[in-house]
């Protein structure tokens, strides 16, 4: 993962990637543009010597260039682009990825991320207005938007009342409507709470704020701007990631190696990798940021005989409770070992804070907090020697590490027991792990008739994590009547999320009735057919 921040037009550009140590550049690239600062069409320049022309162009432009590069000769540059539910724009900005209108006012190669907060909440909730503004025209309200919360609510309300500025006003209802709608039609208009990601991280949010995520919604890490390509007081922030299989872990203890020695590869890669940019290096050597997700969670659900609709949080929250604790602690232990980091007193572990401390404590009605580890011990061995890196969790989609592992994707319930994976190298189809023993036990996503169930395991899990997740909601129209999804439900589970401290959405999924595979006699007879004793550790129960 790499972030850029971009100054004046697109202030925060956040790219991932994966690569290979050595000398060799990324082959897979994802970008994410924050462009939420970027001034409304028509903002005087120059004291009105010249307009602006508005977010588009700009848009346009990143467009352009994404497209312009190409992920190992295979496919073209992909990216998602951020701003704030309240810009002048923002009706505008809404509808920029569908299909409708014509090429000058819609932007289709770029998927975009609504940013939020707790205001924005609170007006939907009361039957309220949301007022529009050019960023330029609030000083201050850009900034307060992600660092103070209690800031913003007050030069807001100051701008809403000051007769002089140029606005627009909305009923709440209406535009969270509009998003909804576009996040629905299209699935891929992304959802960040902005206070959530600084409120429930790893960083000091006055001194490194969280002002956008990737491409997958998973990263959450601070940027500076760059005056030049060799500026050394600009941030591009990388992190790098790995991902735990939970499906071939028996007890909790297991993560103790497993997670060691995830902290101890990543943080090395830091050392070994190339950085073409300074402010990447800068940073990275700052900050030391790593990620480290799940694979195989569906299978361990189902292994230990609970579901998505209806899963057993306390089973969830203890697991989720020792690979969080793990991770710290192997870094706290490197940062003795090889050193603390320099940004060490820019995050709430240099302040002895974990994140299930600051986490939403409304989660509580989910499940009760406990603490069954050495948290005090460990708290106190962060205020004395701090840490080696700065973020250690990131649950990302992990589709190509659970293929290579014949695990089932991330976090997310597999769409049926067979699955179709097609690449440059030909399709493959992959068997959920288990299926011989388990398949009554799976839960397939379209089966479910919510996603509330799914939504309450991320919310726990976040409970744990310093970044955020690549959480997925997903609807089978099946279940509703006359096969339509009210909006009043797609509101509720929106306003659930915001709730139970959900920082980023990333895909809406809807069922199209095709489903995912026909499966032919030979997937049948590969689906019910018995496996051989010296199955991987994946297959095994």
């Amino acid at each position: 993962m790499v972030l850029v921040q971009v100054a004046l037009a697109a202030r925060w550009i956040y790219s991932s990637f994966i690569e290979a140590p050595g000398e060799k550049n990324a082959t897979g690239t994802g970008i994410g543009i924050g462009a939420g600062s970027i001034r409304a069409i028509g903002s005087p320049i120059r004291k009105g010597d010249a307009t602006h022309t508005g977010v588009i162009p700009f848009y346009k432009m990143f467009q352009a260039a994404v497209k312009s590069c190409s992920q190992g000769g295979v496919r073209g540059g992909a990216a998602t682009l951020y701003y704030p539910l309240w810009h002048l724009e923002v009706e505008d900005m809404l509808v920029l990825k569908n299909n409708k209108g014509t090429e000058d006012n819609r932007v289709r190669h770029l998927d975009y991320g609504v940013q939020f907060n707790k205001l924005m909440y609170e007006r939907l909730l009361t039957g309220g207005d949301i007022t529009l503004f050019s960023p330029a025209d609030v000083p201050g309200l850009y900034d307060a938007f992600f660092q103070d919360q209690d800031k913003f609510k007050e030069l807001y309300e100051r701008a809403e009342r000051n007769t002089r500025l140029r606005k627009k006003t909305m009923k709440a209802i209406d535009l969270f409507s509009q998003f909804i709608e576009e996040r629905k039609n299209t699935g891929r208009v992304y959802l960040m709470n902005v206070d959530h990601a600084n409120d429930h991280g790893s960083f000091d949010k006055t001194v490194a704020p969280i002002k956008m995520s990737n491409l997958c919604t998973e990263i959450n890490l601070p940027t500076k701007p760059l005056n030049d390509i060799n500026d050394p007081d600009g941030e591009i922030s990388l992190c790098t990631l790995s991902a735990i299989n939970w499906g071939v872990m028996r007890t909790t203890a297991d993560f103790k190696n497993a997670c060691e020695l995830a902290v101890r590869g990543l943080d090395a890669l830091l050392d070994y990798q190339k950085y073409p940019v300074l402010a990447a290096e800068l940073s990275t050597m700052k900050r030391r940021p790593i990620g480290v997700g799940i694979i195989n969670f569906a299978y361990w659900l189902a292994k230990n005989d609970t579901t998505y609709q209806d899963p057993n949080l306390e089973l969830v929250d203890e697991w989720a409770e020792a690979w969080s604790y793990y991770l710290i602690k192997a870094s706290a232990d490197l940062a003795v070992e090889r050193g603390t980091i320099s940004g060490n007193m820019e995050t709430l572990y240099g302040k002895g804070i974990t994140p299930n401390q600051t986490y939403k404590k409304d989660v509580d009605e989910l499940v009760p907090h406990v603490e069954r580890m050495d948290w005090t011990g460990l708290r106190e061995q962060l205020k004395a020697t701090g840490i080696r890196n700065s973020t250690l969790m990131a649950l990302m989609p992990a589709e190509t590490s659970a293929q290579i592992s014949n695990s089932t994707n991330g976090i997310e319930p597999p769409r049926s027991f067979v699955s179709v994976k097609q690449s440059k190298h030909g399709v493959l189809k992959q068997v959920v792990p288990g299926i011989h023993k388990l398949k009554s036990k799976y839960d397939l996503l379209w089966d479910q008739k919510s996603p509330e169930g799914y939504l309450k395991i991320m919310a726990v899990l976040q409970k744990y994590i310093d970044q955020g997740i690549s959480v997925n909601t997903t609807y089978n129209p099946t279940f509703f009547e006359d096969e339509k999804i009210p909006m009043s439900v797609m509101l509720q589970h929106l306003i659930m999320f915001y709730k139970f401290g959900g920082k980023q959405l990333y895909y809406f999924n809807t069922f199209d009735g095709q489903g995912e595979l026909d499966i032919n006699a030979e997937d049948n007879e590969l689906a019910a057919g018995q496996m051989d004793d010296d199955d991987c550790d994946a297959c095994v129960i």
